[in-house]
Formats: structure tokens, sequence, C-alpha cells
């Protein structure tokens, strides 16, 4: 693990991050932009799913799914920013890998919707209730990412961060 993180703090990723002053406010900033359009975007789909606000139809919910996929990505680069930038930080934290963790986990449920569930969900009409096994999908989302949420957030203060 040593060779990892010693290889991220060589890497001109690394530099970029940390010699020029607005890099990581600039990261930060677009990390909670799209933090914030993946969580609304995740809270509309997830709770349509467990069956709050039937009048909503499902296609309508499900046109937010390229919205909250874009907010992944970015998501995903600038957490990479943040690893490349300080990797001796992150490494040791375990709240950053039970953040990871959770985002794995996030992510084999979003597969397991979009295989299993979705095809299910485009036989109902807009209005129809969710069967069992979407409630099920879209809690395990909600838990996951709300998780992966409140983990990042307390990064600082978990782990080698002070607690």
């Amino acid at each position: 693990m040593d060779a990892l993180q010693e290889w991220m703090q060589s890497t001109p990723i690394n530099s970029l991050i940390l010699n020029f002053a607005w890099s990581w406010p600039t990261l930060e900033s677009l990390h909670f932009l799209a933090l914030c359009t993946l969580m609304g975007s995740l809270l509309v789909m997830d709770l349509r799913l467990i069956g709050f606000n039937n009048l909503i139809p499902l296609k309508a919910v499900h046109s937010l799914m390229p919205v909250a996929l874009i907010s992944f990505a970015i998501n995903l680069i600038t957490g990479l920013g943040f690893l490349f930038g300080e990797p001796y930080l992150y490494f040791p934290n375990w709240a950053f890998w039970a953040k990871m963790i959770l985002i794995l986990l996030a992510g084999l449920n979003f597969l397991v919707y979009y295989t299993k569930i979705e095809p299910m969900l485009v036989k109902l009409g807009p209005n129809d209730p969710s069967p069992f096994a979407a409630v099920f999908v879209g809690m395990l989302s909600l838990v996951f990412w709300f998780g992966v949420l409140s983990f990042g957030r307390l990064l600082p203060y978990l782990g080698t961060g002070g607690g």
C-alpha cells in the first residue's frame, strides 16, 4: 500500500492539486455540487420506488437517471483528485474505506436495479405501485448513499482525523 501511495504522490496529478491555490477548492466545490445533484436525483427516484408519491409516473422519475450518473462521474473524478492529492491522509482512514465499501454496495445495488428491477417496472403502468423487490432496492440505495454522504462528511473527524 505504501508503494501505491508513494506513486500517487509522485504523479503530476498530485502536483496539480497541491501546487495551485485554486485546485483543491475547485475540486471541493465541484464535488459538493455534484453530490447535491446526485442525492437529489436519488431521493426522487428511490422515494418513488419505495412508494412515496405514486402520482409521479415511473418514466418521469427514470428520466433523472442520466443526471445521477453524470453527477456520480463528477464525484468519482473529483474524489480521485482528493485521493491523489493526499493519499497518506485517506488510505489509513477507516472512514474512507467504509465510504468506499458503501459506494461499491451502492453500485452493486444499481446493477441489480438496472438488470432485474427496471425490466419489471417497464411493464407497470405509470402510477402503479412498485413491487416489493423495487421497494427493497430503493431502501438499500437510500441507506447506502446516506452512509456514503455521512462517512464522507465525517472523514476529517473519524479514523486518522481525530476519532
